[in-house]
């Protein structure tokens, strides 16, 4: 992972798109890499997860977008 990248969160797929979403809406560059591999996915019955990560100089913005949209969830 490029070091001007930090990671934001890390989530189970359907929340990890939504916030994808967010973040393209207010064109926040992200980048999302699966935690698990989906062979082990699809073998051990793992919800998929990814691991979040924006600009250094988004990550602020990412932050308050992300805390609006998950107001009870932790940082991750």
């Amino acid at each position: 992972m490029n070091s001007d990248f930090e990671l934001l969160a890390e989530k189970e797929a359907m929340w990890a798109e939504m916030l994808e979403q967010v973040l393209k809406d207010h064109n926040i560059t992200f980048v999302a890499v699966p935690v698990y591999g989906a062979g082990l996915t699809l073998k051990a019955g793992v919800r998929e997860r990814f691991k979040i990560f924006v600009p250094i100089e988004s990550k602020a913005k990412a932050e308050e977008l992300m805390h609006e949209l998950f107001p009870d969830d932790g940082m991750r």
